[in-house]
């Protein structure tokens, strides 16, 4: 749990759209959290998947009515201000039939301030590996999510929050991981860049 977090992450939002089967439907915030004030805590939905706010640099929003066409792989997203606490990104993708890796790289010049890889194939097993490079010098790997929520084939909703000094991680509406910064200085992270073994739909970063 998080006490006192402000901010009702993922499951405040009910009726959202792009909940997959399966997920919890409109489950309340975490345990101790409270709604962000402003924020919608009724079923006012949250903005669609591809609908990001006005402004250069998000993407063609899709077709009204229409499948949103498949954004291509690598994609990189410009994150002009940096990065700022309670900025929560929004993705939305299908992992590949005979997936065998993709990975979430939050980029500090070559730094690589938080490096997010979910592995399908290593050694016969499914592990998450978040990671952080500075120098070109890879940290202490972090294997300790507690389940693997990507299956081969199947779509994906990936919410990255930030806070003051951790990411949190949530798949398909459920909080999946936390990782600490260990780069304080969120305005110099400028880019996402998302690569593998995945189909992407969306990628919207919103405030909450």
């Amino acid at each position: 749990t998080y006490p006192g977090a402000p901010g009702a992450y993922p499951g405040a939002y009910p009726g959202a759209p792009g909940l997959y089967p399966g997920g919890p439907a409109g489950q309340g915030p975490y345990p101790g959290a409270r709604a962000f004030p402003g924020a919608p805590a009724g079923p006012g939905p949250y903005p669609a998947p591809g609908q990001p706010p006005s402004g250069p640099g998000f993407g063609p929003p899709p077709p009204q009515g229409g499948p949103a066409s498949p954004m291509k792989v690598p994609f990189e997203l410009a994150l002009q201000a940096g990065l700022i606490p309670r900025m929560l990104i929004t993705i939305t993708g299908t992992v590949n039939p005979n997936p065998n890796r993709f990975s979430l790289d939050f980029k500090r010049g070559n730094d690589i301030a938080f490096h997010f890889n979910p592995r399908f194939k290593e050694d016969n097993t499914k592990v998450i590996v978040c990671n952080s490079m500075f120098q070109n010098n890879w940290g202490k790997e972090d294997r300790t999510a507690p389940r693997f929520p990507f299956e081969a084939g199947k779509p994906f909703k990936l919410q990255i929050l930030c806070e003051v000094d951790h990411f949190k991680v949530a798949v398909n509406d459920a909080h999946l991981l936390q990782y600490s910064f260990r780069e304080k200085k969120l305005n110099e992270i400028t880019k996402l860049c998302i690569a593998g073994d995945i189909t992407l739909t969306s990628v919207t970063p919103t405030m909450i």
